[in-house]
């Protein structure tokens, strides 16, 4: 059968159409793992091989740490905490064990009560209380809450005007600095609802 001009131009075009996405998609890269990279169920049972420590890991747990100048071979478990953190998972250590689960979890485990001047892990999740001495604590709430993450907590209770916060390590020794930095009024500070209840009790 004989074509004619029109009808093979039409068919040129349609095939022309055809063939430039299949081109496109072989000229596309294949993905690659960055160099560099392994699993973070990997990486934790490396560090708990060479600590000793258990870890319950989440399920939702899952991907993949870039270490960048970094030898798996010097992996801590400070380095793994912070790697977690980065990828979003944070680490609840108790007498038993340490639990890896997604950050905005953190807050709702028995995260350790830290007192006085003992040390963690940078980016392990602890509980302080920070006592404020001259002035109201629910006072600093707002100043300081904007430098905490979301999965943190910072709460203030007015009657022995102490603030509760639950972070990492690291952070919850920055907000204590901030407290005492603007903790300098000079005057002892009383609440005053406190003391009102305190006034109104019949004497025993």
């Amino acid at each position: 059968m004989k074509l004619n001009v029109p009808t093979m131009l039409v068919a040129g075009a349609l095939f022309a159409l055809v063939a430039i996405p299949c081109v496109g998609a072989e000229m596309q890269p294949a993905t690659v793992a960055p160099e560099g990279s392994v699993p973070l169920a990997q990486l934790i049972a490396e560090v708990a091989q060479k600590t000793g420590k258990t870890f319950l890991v989440d399920p939702r747990v899952r991907g993949d740490a870039v270490l960048i100048g970094a030898d798996r071979k010097n992996m801590d478990y400070a380095r793994l905490l912070a790697v977690l953190q980065i990828h979003g998972f944070a680490a609840v250590e108790d007498k038993n064990h340490v639990r890896v689960v997604p950050d905005a979890n953190a807050r709702q485990l028995p995260a350790p009560l830290i007192t006085g001047a003992e040390t963690r892990p940078n980016a392990q999740y602890v509980s302080k209380v920070i006592a404020v001495n001259t002035l109201p604590a629910g006072l600093l709430v707002p100043i300081l809450r904007p430098m905490l993450p979301q999965a943190a907590h910072l709460v203030a209770v007015t009657c022995t005007n102490v603030l509760l916060v639950v972070d990492t390590f690291d952070n919850v020794q920055r907000i204590e600095k901030m407290v005492r930095t603007l903790d300098t009024a000079g005057q002892a500070y009383e609440p005053e609802r406190c003391a009102a209840q305190a006034a109104a009790k019949p004497a025993s």
